[in-house]
């Protein structure tokens, strides 16, 4: 009896609790734990402790939901001055609130001698932000648009060059890549933020990762149907096996601010 009257409790109180995330996710919060991800009530019963033991689906990519309000590290910091959206205390338009996890990500690459890229460099704000974080890396910035390059390139930072990428067409993609001659530790696609230019980086940049490298995919669209997590799953069902892990991170802090985008999710990939 007791096991029934659990069971039926849970469910009653995902389904409330539920509703109630749905509903606060109209002004942009979410309740902990993130019961309104959960679409089905995939539970296992525990004997020992009579409580019911959420399973996620494996039909998903896994999913971290992280707050990153109580922490100002260095690198939150330096996007700050140099005017990033990835940091959450950017004064200067969006904020998504990512350095604190990029500097738990990243930290122990911070000294070495690795290669970099970055997709999209905008106004060169992040570019100049990773070149002071890392103070021994070779950074290689791809952009579409040759007056940002001549911009950026303005700059001067050392060790730090550009190259013109079309994402939107795969072989744009595979011979910037190629003209590089180096594999990456690090590849953070922050271009045109739409699906099919997302799957063109992930298919196209993936040969070119060492053992281990990361390849972030940034600025995914939370409310969007096509930006669904199941419909990435779905369209990187072919690529998945070049990677040992595939995770989405879910990014919440009390100053993020990026207007109807509601784009603070990231997809992390990591090179077998």
């Amino acid at each position: 009896m007791k096991k029934i009257y659990r069971i039926l409790s849970k469910k009653f109180s995902y389904f409330l609790l539920s509703f109630l995330s749905r509903l606060l996710s109209i002004f942009d919060y979410k309740i902990i734990p993130s019961f309104s991800d959960i679409s089905d009530y995939n539970f296992k019963y525990s004997e020992n402790t009579r409580r019911l033991i959420f399973e996620p689906s494996k039909d998903l990519f896994p999913k971290l939901i992280i707050d990153t309000s109580h922490q100002k590290s260095e690198l939150c910091k330096l996007g700050s001055k140099y005017g990033t959206n990835k940091s959450a205390y950017n004064t200067f338009g969006h904020r998504s609130g990512y350095t604190p996890f990029y500097d738990l990500l990243f930290r122990h690459l911070r000294n070495q001698k690795i290669n970099f890229a970055e997709i999209g460099i905008e106004s060169n704000a992040s570019t100049r932000m990773w070149r002071k974080y890392f103070s021994n890396a070779k950074i290689i910035g791809f952009e579409y648009e040759e007056i940002k390059i001549k911009k950026a390139k303005s700059h001067n930072l050392k060790n730090t060059t550009y190259q013109k990428i079309d994402v939107t067409n795969r072989e744009s993609i595979k011979k910037a890549f190629s003209k590089t001659k180096v594999k990456f530790d690090i590849i953070i696609d922050d271009s045109t933020h739409f699906l099919e230019h997302q799957l063109n980086i992930v298919a196209k940049t993936h040969p070119f990762l060492n053992k281990n490298g990361i390849l972030i995919i940034e600025d995914i669209f939370k409310n969007r149907k096509e930006h669904s997590e199941r419909n990435y799953f779905n369209k990187l069902k072919k690529l998945k096996n070049y990677f040992k892990d595939i995770y989405f991170v879910e990014f919440h802090n009390l100053n993020n601010y990026t207007a109807s985008w509601k784009c603070e999710k990231i997809l992390v990939l990591i090179k077998k």
